[in-house]
């Protein structure tokens, strides 16, 4: 709070004349992030809609790097609304209650496991990448950890043209897609 009171040019006591204390200033700052997600309209179309959302919410969690790592504090609500948009899409689109818990718990997942992910693991360059890596790999002997290792230099040839965001959202979705229409 001090660093932050400083950065601002004010006295630390003035931030608490607006907030009780550094856990009430991370809510409030989730809360702004929360509500740079755009919600699915009434009565939506469940898997284009559901869809938009989790990219809207990705993107908003990627504006604010920081964010993922501590979107699971407690509600508010804006972070209520993002959750009740996705999980009310969800049922409406004739998903069973258990169905729609579970797609629910693998979206959400997905967009802030992938946000920070990318957070985490953001390299200026490719070199910095190979690096680490390399560096990685000395620690992975190829004959104790041959898939990890095979895994590795996928990633490293380039051979990785599907491993975004969009495409494993798509998996997600396909998938509740064939469970609603088998269940």
């Amino acid at each position: 709070m001090r660093t932050l009171a400083k950065e601002l040019g004010y006295g630390v006591m003035s931030l608490y004349n607006h907030v009780a204390d550094k856990d009430d200033l991370l809510d409030g700052m989730l809360e702004l992030v929360a509500a740079e997600i755009e919600l699915p309209p009434e009565h939506a179309n469940w898997k284009t809609d559901v869809r938009a959302c989790a990219i809207s919410a990705y993107k908003a969690l990627l504006n604010h790097p920081w964010a993922g790592r501590y979107w699971g504090r407690g509600p508010g609500p804006n972070k209520n609304d993002y959750h009740e948009a996705i999980l009310r899409v969800i049922r409406q689109g004739k998903f069973s209650e258990e169905l729609a818990c579970q797609g629910y718990h693998a979206l959400t997942m997905h967009v802030v496991g992938f946000a920070v992910q990318v957070a985490e693991l953001s390299f200026s360059n490719n070199q910095e990448l190979v690096e680490m890596t390399k560096k990685a790999q000395l620690d992975m002997p190829v004959d104790r950890y041959p898939y990890l290792n095979e895994h590795i230099q996928f990633h490293l040839d380039g051979k990785d043209k599907t491993n975004n965001f969009k495409y494993m959202l798509d998996l997600i979705l396909d998938g509740l897609e064939h469970q609603l229409k088998t269940s």
